[in-house]
């Protein structure tokens, strides 16, 4: 019999939605979530609890809403995979990495294959990526399978979420609000389904922030510090879907039609550090950045509210600046310190300020090539486990020093061997080496 911690509710079912009060389609949701979860624990309990591809309880809940939340943006027609399948067709060909897709497969609709992905993904983001799970394990394919029959048994008599679709829906006002995107597209790759794990990510680094903070003696300043955080996260996290930002990722749901498409794409990155007020008239004021002489020219409609004497030029402010629309717009908290040596001191003195305005760069070919060899060349694990090629080919994948065109370029030379999924020998990893490199290195 299950126990109330084995089933799914209310509160299991709303993370992944952006409104806080009930929809009225949530009940039968939730319902059809309950069934799916007892399809995954069907197959579940029949695996050992030492065998890698086992979900514990909350794992296999956390799993079914995520694939109830697929049908449900299927049926409300929320185009969030839509936009996936459509991006991944634009940059490599097909609508899926991965699988053969036959005529069966229609797009805009549930299928098998869909599912099947996303339980792959849920298991690559759940294990941080440690794991090469192979995209045709037989767990997956069987899971995918008997959920999609409770898929089709509802497709035609499912609900739609009108509330969800609304969301994605803007008035002419909310389209000239920066701060009202930032919240849709924040909300899209934090918490809907396809990007939840990147809301465990943004928790993780506040709570380090707010750690580092105690530790400096700043707990006043914990939650300004966290809400910039939250802001330049928006604007500058990297997904692991073909490396696009969340605005970029709002601008495909809305699809290339939507009037928001070409200013969301275009979208640039948000620099946040130490400025200093210079000068102002009835379009912009001027804010020239301290370590690095850069001025920016900041249209006045985004300092409306703000504190007066954030125009006092004897201060330090700290806030940041996102391009939008070819304007500039503050965006986020906004702090001011009285002038001092000692903090001036450390804002010239940090390289990070210091390069604020500059783009990242992977390492000299030679520092990666150093490297790459002295990961390929290990053969005990942390563990002294040993390790074969395929496991320092799946390390060298995911060191952060060695840059994605390197990784590609040694894989294609033939000096990195063995890259396949674990326990799945063939080509499936390497005839989607472009889109498992972004989804790894991004």
């Amino acid at each position: 019999m299950n126990t109330d911690k084995q089933r799914i509710y209310s509160g299991d079912w709303k993370p992944l939605h952006p409104y806080s009060n009930s929809a009225p389609t949530d009940l039968y949701y939730i319902t059809l979530a309950n069934k799916v979860l007892a399809a995954i624990r069907a197959i579940e309990v029949h695996l050992d609890d030492e065998d890698y591809r086992k979900l514990n309880d909350n794992e296999q809940k956390e799993l079914a809403c995520i694939l109830t939340a697929y049908f449900e943006d299927i049926i409300s027609q929320t185009g969030i995979f839509h936009a996936f399948t459509r991006v991944h067709h634009k940059r490599f060909g097909k609508l899926l990495p991965f699988y053969t897709l036959d005529n069966n497969y229609t797009p805009d609709e549930i299928n098998t294959e869909d599912i099947q992905f996303l339980i792959w993904h849920y298991h690559m983001q759940l294990n941080n990526l440690d794991i090469p799970y192979s995209p045709e394990l037989d767990t997956f394919a069987a899971i995918a399978a008997d959920v999609m029959e409770i898929f089709e048994s509802e497709y035609e008599t499912a609900p739609e979420n009108e509330k969800l679709l609304q969301y994605f829906r803007f008035d002419e006002k909310e389209a000239h609000n920066l701060y009202a995107l930032h919240s849709r597209f924040l909300w899209l790759c934090t918490q809907s389904y396809l990007f939840s794990n990147n809301g465990f990510l943004l928790e993780d680094q506040a709570e380090a922030l707010a750690e580092e903070a105690k530790e400096a003696g700043m707990e006043e300043q914990i939650p300004d510090m966290v809400n910039q955080l939250c802001n330049d996260f928006g604007f500058n996290h990297v997904t692991e879907f073909m490396r696009l930002t969340p605005p970029q990722w709002l601008a495909e749901v809305l699809g290339e039609e939507s009037p928001l498409y070409t200013s969301l794409m275009s979208m640039g990155h948000k620099y946040t550090g130490y400025y200093r007020y210079e000068s102002s008239d009835e379009h912009t004021t001027r804010f020239r950045h301290i370590a690095s002489d850069t001025v920016i020219e900041a249209t006045n409609r985004s300092l409306v509210g703000l504190p007066r004497n954030m125009k006092d030029p004897s201060l330090i402010l700290r806030t940041g600046f996102v391009q939008w629309n070819n304007e500039w717009w503050l965006s986020g908290q906004i702090s001011s310190y009285e002038d001092n040596e000692d903090l001036l001191g450390q804002i010239t003195g940090d390289d990070d300020e210091y390069n604020l305005f500059e783009p990242e760069e992977d390492l000299p070919v030679e520092e990666q090539q150093i490297i790459l060899t002295d990961i390929l060349s290990t053969t005990e694990g942390d563990e002294g486990q040993p390790l074969d090629e395929s496991d320092t080919a799946w390390q060298a994948l995911l060191n952060d020093e060695i840059g994605k065109d390197f990784f590609i370029e040694q894989v294609k030379a033939g000096k990195i061997t063995g890259l396949q999924f674990y326990d799945a020998p063939g080509n499936k990893l390497l005839e989607n080496l472009e889109f498992i490199t972004e989804y790894i290195k991004r």
